[in-house]
């Protein structure tokens, strides 16, 4: 008679033990037992390392959810998404293609909120999120307060929808003040109204809309995009004072700025005249473009200023 070996109380090695198994288990075996129980989730959670996943999900018309480590021994995972009919399946497979766990219902956000919640737990990981032109408003926000609910750190945030709500953009705007990446794809109503304090802090931010936009506002964010996708005949930026108090601001204090790209086409406004009365050296000037050099008094530092119908930019060079 075969003898049958017993199964091994994995839970009842000691801590340290079990740490050291897991550095030699695939990610995916982690979460696939920390599944089993909320208990098996809060011991896999205490046996990994702190401050080292990330989330990147894309919700589009082939949604999927990457989670991986920036440092360790664990491949990542993806979640692949699909829609049969009216049906959404979010699906862990091997690498044969082998099918190993699959969320299913008739609601998106029934199946993304729970598992954004478990993975919270045992992962704690950053968030990235690419919401595409399929994505509504209420599913936006309904992802985006669970995120906050669940205090992730957001890393990155892209909307694509066609527009939203002047409430729900400003939403958005407030509570990605401090994310590293924001792309506001979307439109919002004409006389949407915004004024960014001190702590807007950026590494880049792209606005597809930007009419309600006073420049000077976003001076602490690295690199900033403006576009008026929208066509408004009204642009907060296209006032002369706007761009001249925020090249004011760059010379005379030491905010982050360093790239800024704006565009009012296609309505007609003559950037040039916002050099006038500033002190500059000139580096190139035409009938449609004028080029200057500014410096910063606090450190020396140098940046080119580029005007012209339509355009203006500015650009830190050293």
């Amino acid at each position: 008679m075969t003898e049958v070996s017993k199964p091994l109380p994995l839970f009842r090695l000691p801590t340290l033990l079990l740490r050291k198994i897991s550095r030699y288990m695939h990610l995916r075996e982690i979460l696939l037992i920390s599944l089993t129980s909320k208990k098996s989730a809060f011991i896999m959670r205490s046996l990994l390392p702190t401050n080292r996943f990330f989330l990147k999900i894309k919700f589009s018309g082939e949604s999927n959810i990457f989670l991986g480590v920036k440092k360790g021994p664990w491949a990542p995972i993806i979640f692949k998404g699909e829609k049969t009919g009216d049906v959404f399946e979010l699906q862990i497979a091997e690498r044969n293609g082998d099918i190993i766990h699959r969320w299913t219902s008739h609601d998106l956000e029934a199946i993304v909120k729970p598992l954004l919640t478990h993975l919270a737990i045992v992962f704690n990981p950053t968030i990235s999120i690419t919401f595409g032109e399929i994505c509504h408003q209420e599913f936006v926000m309904g992802v985006m307060n669970h995120v906050k609910q669940l205090n992730l750190v957001k890393k990155s945030i892209k909307l694509f929808p066609r527009s939203l709500s002047s409430e729900n953009y400003r939403y958005i705007v407030d509570e990605c003040r401090a994310v590293s990446e924001l792309w506001l794809f979307c439109k919002v109503e004409s006389d949407f109204e915004y004024r960014a304090g001190p702590g807007f802090r950026m590494n880049y931010l792209y606005v597809s809309d930007g009419h309600w936009m006073h420049l000077d506002d976003f001076s602490n964010c690295k690199r900033v995009t403006v576009r008026n996708c929208s066509e408004h005949k009204q642009l907060k930026y296209a006032n002369l004072e706007v761009p001249r108090a925020l090249i004011r601001k760059w010379i005379e204090s030491e905010c982050r700025f360093e790239y800024l790209d704006v565009s009012s086409f296609p309505v007609k406004f003559d950037f040039k005249l916002v050099l006038q009365g500033l002190e500059s050296r000139t580096i190139e000037q035409t009938e449609d473009f004028h080029s200057v050099e500014i410096t910063r008094r606090c450190d020396g530092k140098k940046a080119t200023v580029n005007c012209g119908l339509y355009h203006f930019e500015l650009k830190v060079i050293y």
